[in-house]
Order: structure tokens, then C-alpha cells, then sequence
């Protein structure tokens, strides 16, 4: 508790540095209403540094930079009713201050916000809403938050219990020195669960855990040791103390050797994918996350761990989830495309070659059936490259016809034909995608409408697209 304390104070003396010269000038810049300057005498008189140290005039200060809606003042006031240092502990006054801190994207109010919820403290007790907020501050990289979500995993507690995704969230913090963390993914390791058993992973985790104080981490640590060779136990002290110094060294680590989790997971592929719904439904093809043993999803420079929700491999068709607020696109009103008709897709054609922005293509619909008068697809002009798969065939409005699935296979078609396809390309239809999403209510309910808005159609779309990253 004191640790976060500091932190945070630390952190927000940062933030407000500008403002503490004289006192003084400081303190008349507050009383002028200026939040950061309340911001920056509260933590004067929290911390006695510049003068003398006064509670009751430091929560005076931090309320009232709150109140005019200062994330770092109001996540500061939240851990102040939190912990009760200096005012009464109170749990609902802090629940609504870290509210709006949250709200406001600050991990540490998500990250305690998160635990409030998780325990039911001055909030109704909801594990969802709990990991829904420890979800956005993992992702953040706070260490707390990511140890705390894969509790929830390995519990099951607000999602479906997930040993892989435990083995996930426990690695990003035992990688930044989070003991519980480096305990409960080191059992993991030694009894194979989300992760191949690993005897010699187990033992470094544990060792690392151990040498903080835990004391489980310690017991088991032992117990481990007896199942390895000298030489694997050897070997095993001396990656821990590489890792050590990663921890303890974590600027310095980034330029070296990537870490465990980096080394363990390699990309096997990616794709396009899009998102049909505010709170982050993406759409995408079978074929792009067809036996990925992880996915994530790229967002404006951001990435997010993806779920898989349903899969439709017949019609080459699959639907992710990703944790957050996005804009998304609408499905065509229209039941069919009109052949003729000029289309678009954005997508992330071969990112190793071509760069990882998004690229832009057109052209018409050439039929509207597929290979051989296959009903559920559309032939289309549009130029398909590898890492289009996934992406929408979208109208002049920006609104979704079908998903791009494939391209006509050249050296097949010269072996029947003896002649090279021209840019011939296919699309699943919309109404198969909608089909699968009618089977999920809490999807189909939300999906957003068809825009009429044509000048802004490609500026919509490309915020909706997404790039689909798939590890072994």
C-alpha cells in the first residue's frame, strides 16, 4: 500500500513540475482556479517537502482540482479515501473518484478500481466489470493489474477459466518482477497447465518469487529442484539471475535478447480483420486464426489480446473479441451487391513487404457467385495480396457487402486452363457473416447501422480496420 502511495505521488510531482517554484506563485495559480496548480500545493502540503506538511489543506486541494476534472488529482483523492492515510477510509467516495480517474485512462485508478469490484468494496461485487477495468490497466502494463487478470483466468472468475491466457497475463508481470505472479506461473509450468510442463521454467520462477519472500514459491521451489539434473539446475539458476537483471535493469534488457514470453511466442501469420461493434466484435477469416495458439489484435498503433468467439470454418469465417471502446462499421442494408457495382477494402496486405499501414484498394463486382458458382460468394476486381484475408468488401458508403476470403489460385488455374488469372478475387457475403452473428444475441443486438455517409466512408472505415496477428 505505502509502495503505491509513493509511486503515485512520485509520478504526479512529475506531472505537475512545471508548477512548483516559490510556493507562493504556486498557491495564488491555484486559488485563480487553475487545476494543476491545486494539484500541485495539495501534494506541497501532502508531502511536507516545500512546506510544512498539512492533511486537511492537502485534501482541500486534490478535491479541488478534482472537481474540475483532473484525472491525476482525482485518481490521487480516490487512493486517499482508499487507504484512509490522511482522511476517513472510505470505499464508495473512492470507488467514484478512481471512476472518473479511469474513465480517464489512468491504470493505477483502473488497476484499484478493478480490485474494488473485485471484492465488492463500496461498489457491487461484479468479476466481469472487475476484469473488464484490470483488463485496460494490463494492458498498460501495470504489473498488479496483469497478475490480478490472470488470477481471474486461472479462476475463472468473471470469464471462462483459460490456462493459456493465465500463463499470458502472469508472464507480462513475472517479467517485471511481480512475486505472485512469478509463483503461480511457475506452477503452471510444473504441472503443464496452459503451457507445456517445463520443470526447468518452473524452477526459475519460483526461485525468482522466492527471493522476494514468498514463501510458497519457496516450498515449491524445492520440490522442483528434486526433479532436475545438476546440470538443468544449473542452468536454470543462471537464467534466473539473467532475468534478475532484466527486472531489475528494464531499459537496459530492451536493447538485449527478448525475453522468455518474446522467445516462446513466434508469429505464424496475420491478416485483416474489421469491427462490427462498439465494444469491440472483430470480424475476420477462418483461415487467418486457423490453429493459432494466440491472437492479438492491432488497433491504431495498439495491440489487444483477442478472444475467439465463434468460428465458421465452412464458410471461412471467425469472430474475435477484444476488450475496449472503437469505431466500428454497419452492414449494407441491401440483401445483395449489384454486379457492376464499384466496392473498396482497406486491409494490411503483406505487412513484411508492403509496410504496416493500412492500404487502400477498389474495383467492381465482377459476379455474383464464386469459383465454379459457388452461391455464397462474390467475384470481385479488387487486388487481393496475402494479408488482405479477413478485410470487409465494403460499398461507396463505407458499409459491409462481404469478407475477402481468397484469390484464384494461379498455378492451379494454369494447370486446367494454361493460362494466368487477371486479378480475380472472391468475397463471402455478408449474409453468411450475419447468419453466424444472429446466432449470438449479445453481438447481433449491437451491431452498429449502415452509414449514408459517403465522404467520410474510407476515413471511417480504415479506423474500424484491423491488423490480425497470430503466434504458434
Amino acid at each position: 500500500m505505502k509502495k503505491i502511495l509513493l509511486i503515485s505521488i512520485i509520478i504526479l510531482f512529475s506531472a505537475v513540475s512545471v508548477f512548483c517554484g516559490e510556493f507562493e506563485d504556486t498557491l495564488k495559480k491555484a486559488e485563480q482556479g487553475i487545476a494543476r496548480a491545486q494539484l500541485a500545493v495539495a501534494l506541497m502540503y501532502d508531502t511536507g517537502e516545500i512546506i510544512s506538511q498539512d492533511y486537511q489543506q492537502a485534501v482541500y486541494w486534490y478535491t479541488k482540482s478534482a472537481e474540475q476534472g483532473l484525472a491525476a488529482a482525482q485518481q490521487c483523492l480516490g487512493i486517499k479515501y482508499l487507504y484512509g492515510k490522511i482522511i476517513n477510509q472510505d470505499y464508495i467516495k473512492a470507488s467514484i473518484w478512481l471512476t472518473k480517474a479511469s474513465e480517464q485512462g489512468l491504470d493505477l485508478a483502473q488497476q484499484l478500481l478493478g480490485d474494488l469490484y473485485f471484492h465488492g468494496k463500496g461498489v457491487t461485487q461484479d468479476y466481469q466489470k472487475a476484469l473488464s477495468l484490470l483488463t485496460k490497466a494490463a494492458e498498460q502494463g501495470n504489473k498488479e493489474a496483469q497478475a490480478k487478470v490472470g488470477l481471474m483466468y486461472n479462476a475463472g472468475h468473471g470469464t471462462t477459466q483459460n490456462f493459456k491466457k493465465a500463463v499470458y497475463w502472469y508472464n507480462k508481470a513475472a517479467e517485471q518482477g511481480e512475486a505472485s505472479a512469478q509463483t503461480l506461473l511457475g506452477l503452471l509450468y510444473a504441472m503443464g497447465k496452459g503451457v507445456p510442463e517445463n520443470k526447468k521454467l518452473a524452477y526459475i520462477w519460483l526461485s525468482l518469487a522466492s527471493a522476494q519472500g514468498d514463501k510458497e514459491a519457496f516450498q515449491c521451489q524445492n520440490s522442483v529442484a528434486e526433479e532436475l539434473t545438476p546440470q538443468q539446475l544449473a542452468e536454470a539458476q543462471d537464467l534466473a539471475t539473467q532475468i534478475q537483471k532484466k527486472i531489475d535493469n528494464p531499459t537496459e534488457s530492451q536493447k538485449q535478447e527478448p525475453s522468455i514470453a518474446n522467445t516462446e511466442k513466434k508469429i505464424n501469420g496475420s491478416g485483416t480483420g474489421f469491427i462490427i461493434t462498439k465494444d469491440g466484435y472483430v470480424l475476420t477469416c477462418h483461415h487467418v486464426i486457423k490453429g493459432a495458439a494466440r491472437i492479438e489484435i492491432a488497433v491504431e498503433g495498439k495491440t489487444y489480446p483477442a478472444t475467439l468467439v465463434r468460428d465458421d470454418p465452412n464458410n471461412d469465417l471467425a469472430l474475435l473479441k477484444i476488450n475496449g471502446s472503437f469505431p466500428a462499421i454497419g452492414f449494407s442494408s441491401d440483401r445483395s451487391a449489384k454486379m457492376g457495382q464499384e466496392v473498396f477494402t482497406i486491409g494490411y496486405p503483406n505487412p513484411g513487404l508492403q509496410g504496416v499501414s493500412a492500404k487502400f484498394t477498389e474495383g467492381t463486382i465482377n459476379s455474383l457467385t464464386g469459383f465454379q458458382d459457388d452461391l455464397r460468394f462474390y467475384q470481385i476486381s479488387i487486388p487481393v495480396q496475402p494479408g488482405n484475408s479477413g478485410g470487409a468488401l465494403l460499398d461507396e458508403n463505407g458499409n459491409i457487402l462481404g469478407v475477402i476470403v481468397a484469390m484464384l489460385d494461379a498455378k492451379t488455374t494454369f494447370k486446367i486452363t494454361g493460362s494466368l488469372p487477371q486479378n480475380v478475387n472472391y468475397a463471402v457475403k455478408s449474409l453468411y457473416a450475419q447468419a453466424m452473428i444472429d446466432t449470438l444475441p449479445e453481438v447481433s443486438g449491437k451491431l452498429t447501422p449502415a452509414s449514408k455517409n459517403k465522404s467520410n466512408a474510407i476515413d471511417n472505415v480504415k479506423k474500424s480496420t484491423v491488423m490480425v496477428i497470430c503466434y504458434d
